[in-house]
């Protein structure tokens, strides 16, 4: 979509929500004479807009689209059918039918809870304390000098040998053209 011109910049083209919004003359004036400069003089941005009022007219032109009257029947007969679910939690309906937020008091309001610092501190009591956390603790470590001792005896301390290469080998690398 760009092609090179003069100084080696890429030449812009309208995007195609800016042809719509000119077709339909829905930009400011400034935007308008922009668009309209660049129209006049790039052939591909003229041939979208020209599209662009083509499939206006013809979408103005069509006739409006009509419903059977059983369709409208079943659709206005829905309110009177259908179950409607009930409110969501939180949230209530007004008599003039808008939706107002409730608040509920089984919960306490938020920021109504203890003061910040005024519990336990962690580990006082509960799972990280005591006989637990220590055999926890220990665990952890040995595990992890067991696999420390695992890595650097592996193969038994000595380096692998090194795999002789094939006789061949030399004669393959050897060519040169």
């Amino acid at each position: 979509m760009t092609d090179l011109r003069g100084w080696g910049l890429p030449e812009q083209h309208l995007a195609l929500d800016a042809v719509v919004a000119f077709v339909d003359g829905e930009l400011s004036s400034t935007a308008h004479e922009r668009a309209s400069a660049h129209i006049q003089s790039c052939g591909f941005c003229a041939f979208e807009a020209y599209t662009q009022q083509q499939a206006r007219a013809v979408v103005r032109s069509a006739p409006a689209p009509t419903a059977s009257a059983s369709l409208l029947d079943r659709l206005g007969a829905i309110p009177q059918e259908v179950e409607l679910p009930s409110a969501p939690d939180g949230l209530a309906i007004t008599e003039d039918g808008q939706f107002v937020a409730v608040q509920r008091t089984d919960k306490p309001a938020f920021g109504s809870g203890p003061v910040l610092g005024s519990s336990r501190p962690l580990g006082s009591n509960g799972w990280f304390s005591g006989r637990r956390a220590r055999q926890g603790a220990g665990v952890v470590v040995s595990g992890m000098l067991l696999s420390a001792l695992a890595f650097t005896t592996a193969d038994g301390g000595e380096p692998p040998a090194p795999t002789p290469a094939p006789q061949n080998a030399g004669a393959v690398f050897a060519t040169t053209p």
